[in-house]
């Protein structure tokens, strides 16, 4: 089917040249042979740009994903960059890792020569940055802007997510300089594009971290909403969502090849949503050596352990361990969405339950998963002493077909609720 859509829209391939930028930075790896490209793991950096048509505040990109993506594995790796994040930038010095982006647009001459496109000199810069910062090669670059992110969603019908905690946001910034207040309830529900972009901007929360988390999960439901809804095998759909790409999105990658475009578009209809892993820099990853004002200096070494585990990329567990979580506490529902976000987040889980109540949450191995009780009692940022190898006395009755049980306490954390 997907060929057969591709033979109704050869008039596509003129328009995609459009799209392509020019890669200012030495090459990574062989860019155009599809043969050698789709035969090992490539990154791609995503950046979310803001650019006010006034011109207002600059340019930078207010988002920052590197995907990790196996293309004979099939599955895909995203890490999330805060944008308070210090970070060496070429030619600028130590400064939020969100400057390299504006320093790049502004100089782009005089960074890569006379003539250079300003957005692909930005791209670049973020790119070397991003690649010091984590000590691996960015590849390729792909950047939209705000309105693009909104014509896309509008494009594909919107995107069906499950929101797992309501969003209220009572100083959202619109494009004016004002504010307005938002909000997005718990719940399956369909967002279109501007609503999606309030959920993926939103800085409600303590920090930019929450934010991290919904992109993500947004990045995660537009795949899914695309494979659900069978877009990339309609050849009218197809070529409207290629259309609105050229409108809204600038790439090094070379989808200007219609066999490299071809192969991408496979390998998205290919790759399981339950095969995309996400990991973001954290303070529950990443050990903070210094916080001056808004700005985080990280620990390196917490950083490149951080992303060893982004290269290996979605642990689907050799164990097969279940996952059920009980509520013990008052508040309806609380198990459920946590529950959700555990899945999302690529752990087994089983129907949540409810139990009698709890003070203390309890993270309890009753069949001796190791490897799964590790990996969840960080995911969650638990201390040892509410991690148990071996069931409490205290503990609740083994529920039917559990390995692992997360009981719920009156100390629970919103952020639970919050896909990773």
């Amino acid at each position: 089917m997907l060929l057969l859509a591709f033979s109704g829209v050869g008039w596509v391939w003129n328009t995609l040249t459009s799209i392509r930028q020019n890669e200012l930075r030495p090459l990574t790896r062989t860019a155009t042979p599809t043969s050698t490209m789709f035969r090992q793991p490539f990154t791609v950096l995503l950046l979310g740009v803001d650019q006010r048509a006034d011109g207002g505040e600059g340019v930078r990109s207010d988002t920052l994903i590197l995907a990790y993506i196996h293309p004979t594995e099939q599955w895909v790796s995203l890490l999330s960059i805060p944008r308070d994040t210090v970070a060496v930038i070429p030619g600028l010095g130590e400064q939020k890792i969100n400057a390299a982006y504006n320093y790049g647009y502004q100089h782009a001459a005089s960074l890569y020569g006379p003539g250079t496109d300003p957005a692909a000199a930005g791209g670049a810069l973020v790119a070397e940055t991003v690649a010091m910062l984590l000590n691996m090669p960015v590849d390729y670059v792909a950047q939209i802007d705000f309105s693009g992110f909104e014509r896309l969603i509008d494009a594909i019908g919107g995107v069906l997510i499950d929101v797992p905690a309501p969003l209220l946001d009572s100083s959202f910034p619109t494009d004016d300089y004002g504010y307005e207040r938002i909000f997005i309830p718990a719940g399956l529900q369909i967002l279109d594009g501007k609503t999606a972009l309030k959920y993926a901007r939103s800085r409600h929360g303590s920090s930019d971290f929450d934010r991290a988390q919904r992109q993500q999960m947004l990045l995660r439901a537009v795949v899914a909403t695309i494979q659900r809804r069978g877009l990339i095998d309609q050849a009218g759909v197809l070529a409207t969502l290629l259309e609105e790409v050229r409108r809204s999105i600038k790439t090094t990658l070379p989808i200007d090849d219609p066999a490299v475009l071809r192969d991408l578009l496979m390998l998205a209809q290919a790759i399981d949503s339950s095969r995309i892993a996400t990991f973001g820099i954290n303070p529950r990853d990443v050990a903070v050596v210094a916080e001056i004002g808004s700005d985080i200096y990280w620990n390196r070494r917490d950083l490149a352990m951080l992303v060893e585990r982004f290269r290996a990329g979605p642990q689907i567990d050799s164990e097969l361990a279940k996952v059920q979580v009980l509520n013990g506490t008052p508040v309806n529902g609380l198990a459920g969405r946590i529950s959700r976000a555990l899945a999302q987040a690529n752990f087994q889980t089983l129907p949540a339950s409810n139990t009698e109540r709890r003070e203390k949450t309890m993270l309890i191995d009753y069949t001796g998963k190791p490897a799964t009780l590790a990996r969840l009692a960080a995911h969650l940022g638990l201390p040892p002493s509410q991690v148990f190898a071996t069931p409490p006395a205290d503990a609740p009755p083994q529920p039917l077909g559990a390995d692992i049980v997360l009981v719920v306490g009156l100390d629970y954390e919103p952020r639970w609720a919050l896909v990773p």
